[in-house]
């Protein structure tokens, strides 16, 4: 298997754009549009494809018509994202079929995908010849890269962003046969930081810090070239790096730099872990830790409502396959939970899933992606605790808990940024999981209307939107957006910090519309020392009895949309192969 890096300069295998035949390759042609399929066909399930419509990952929003007044400021009042109420579905098996076992296939398929995130649109879309059907859990596609738009306003209910691709490599030719290069914008610059409340442009170099800490920002500024020069790619298949994963993030800087690391310098890492990964320098692998921050020196892709923009155009693709084949749809199937896959004497994969009415369906598939988090895979995969029970315990992963608040404002945003951490008092950032826990803020803020759109110029003024990053980088955080009022509780956390950040980029309090807040309760899998070393990526990611294969961000405890979709490229050559 190729590194990531190796794939970015042009080692393309059989992924080469067009090797797959007249639906790789088909881009929006004939017959695909933007605006997703035509309405009033039916499938094998039945049923209007017009309610397909509002599964999209990029869906229109509304304002809400009773918000909360929470510090001042109007909220709308239950989450996004994971929405569910008491509720939360996959602490368990929930296959509880009426006599015990699963009902009759009523279909026999090629090719089924658990999950409709970014790792399983990917998977269906490079698969499409095969007719895939991929259920979501959600009554909306996109996993974490969901987003909506407000009044013609974009913005992200989660990941926001990818690293620039190399011009003319597979993932360049994925991007762009999409369409993403038509609306990106390009961050190249540093991210600020925001330090007792300026702004410091470049503290990464050393701007504006005390001469005496100079050398210390020299020291880091020469790691980091050094790094992503010789970058810890995906396989991490070089003995280094396997050995790099049994250190801390904090531990090699500290080794490497090889003198104290000043608060701000200290402070500013430790933001960029908790928002990138829900974990601290002290918690992460050096290895993990060091692909992200190495991957940053090559700038990043910003499409409108961040990467819902690439699920929604992922979606819109698989969605066209109904009226193309209309006798294997519906292809798309949202609010469905799948709760069972037992493997067949055939080899085939029998599926079962909670229908929304609440009754269960069969399928018979020849080969499954599992597109969807280990911790539920394991929940789903019949009798694996004793059939793997090594890889059913590697895959209860470490997932750490998000909030992302979008605060919709009624004006341009006057100071022309992509993001901006916020450190406020360096000296005082938490610098372990325990001082974390009593860190109630959020780490950053996101010009949401970084990239406008293509629709934005011409038409009438529309909001803006800053995006809050909020993660929660302990082990219990998860209660906290559970229990009690925690729209209540988070609401006034966030007003008391959001008059200082409004000002800070030059809006005054009057220009809120609203504020919602998206919840993500097993959002990241955190990028523990030794997870490499240890042979956990192998034991989790292999395929299960050859014919169910595993393609999530998880595979690698990396949150990254390149990892999704090299991991989606390779399951898609092994299920080609096996298909024929």
């Amino acid at each position: 298997m190729q590194t990531r890096r190796a794939i970015l300069r042009g080692g393309l295998g059989v992924f080469a754009l067009g090797a797959m035949g007249p639906m790789l390759g088909a881009g929006l042609g004939k017959g695909l549009s933007w605006e997703g399929g035509e309405s009033g066909q039916t499938g094998v399930l039945g049923g209007s494809f017009d309610a397909l419509k509002g599964s999209r990952p990029l869906g229109v929003r509304s304002f809400d018509p009773k918000p909360r007044m929470i510090g001042g400021f109007p909220f709308k009042a239950w989450f996004e994202g994971d929405d569910f109420g008491d509720d939360i579905p996959f602490h368990s098996q929930q296959n509880d079929f009426p006599g015990g076992s699963p009902p009759l296939p009523q279909e026999e398929i090629d090719l089924v995908v658990i999950g409709g995130g970014i790792s399983g649109l990917a998977s269906a879309y490079l698969l499409r010849q095969y007719n895939p059907v991929v259920f979501e859990l959600h009554d909306r596609f996109g996993g974490n890269a969901q987003g909506g738009t407000i009044e013609g306003a974009e913005f992200s209910l989660g990941s926001a962003y990818f690293i620039t691709p190399d011009k003319g490599s597979l993932l360049d030719g994925f991007y762009r046969e999409l369409g993403l290069d038509k609306v990106v914008r390009v961050d190249g610059n540093p991210s600020p930081v925001e330090i007792d409340g300026k702004i410091n442009e470049d503290i990464w170099a050393g701007m504006g810090v005390p001469k005496a800490d100079i050398p210390a920002y020299e020291a880091y500024r020469t790691l980091v070239n050094a790094m992503a020069s010789n970058y810890p790619d995906v396989p991490f298949a070089e003995p280094w790096m396997l050995e790099l994963d049994r250190l801390s993030l904090r531990e090699h800087i500290e080794q490497e730099m090889g003198m104290p690391v000043p608060a701000a310098l200290a402070a500013a890492i430790q933001s960029y872990c908790y928002s990138s990964f829900a974990g601290g320098w002290e918690e992460i692998s050096a290895t993990l830790g060091w692909n992200f921050l190495a991957a940053e020196e090559f700038g990043r892709w910003v499409l409108p409502g961040g990467n819902a923009w690439m699920a929604d155009r992922l979606w819109d693709q698989i969605d066209a396959l109904d009226k193309v084949d209309p006798d294997h749809g519906p292809h798309l199937r949202p609010g469905r939970r799948v709760v069972d896959l037992r493997i067949e004497p055939d080899g085939r994969s029998l599926v079962s899933w909670v229908e929304p009415n609440g009754s269960f369906a069969s399928l018979l598939a020849k080969e499954v992606v599992m597109a969807c988090p280990k911790n539920i895979a394991r929940h789903i995969i019949d009798n694996l605790e004793a059939d793997e029970p090594d890889r059913y315990g590697a895959m209860r992963l470490n997932r750490r808990a998000y909030l992302v608040a979008n605060v919709v404002i009624d004006r341009p945003i006057p100071l022309d940024f992509y993001d901006i951490f916020l450190l406020e008092h360096p000296e005082d950032f938490p610098m372990s999981d325990g001082e974390a826990a009593q860190f109630w803020r959020y780490t950053d803020v996101l010009n949401g209307s970084f990239t406008p759109g293509p629709h934005a110029n011409g038409l009438p003024a529309r909001p803006s939107v800053l995006t809050l990053y909020w993660p929660l980088p302990f082990e219990s955080a998860r209660f906290t957006l559970a229990l009690g009022d925690p729209i209540e509780a988070y609401g006034q956390a966030l007003a008391k910090k959001l008059r200082g950040t409004l000002a800070l980029v030059g809006l005054p309090e009057s220009s809120v519309m609203e504020i919602r807040f998206a919840r993500w309760g097993h959002a990241l899998p955190l990028a523990k020392v030794g997870f490499l070393a240890n042979g956990t990526h192998e034991l989790i990611a292999s395929p299960y009895r050859e014919s169910v294969h595993f393609v999530n961000q998880d595979n690698w405890a990396l949150p990254a949309v390149e990892n999704a979709i090299l991991d989606a490229l390779r399951v898609a050559e092994t299920i080609q192969g096996r298909l024929g």
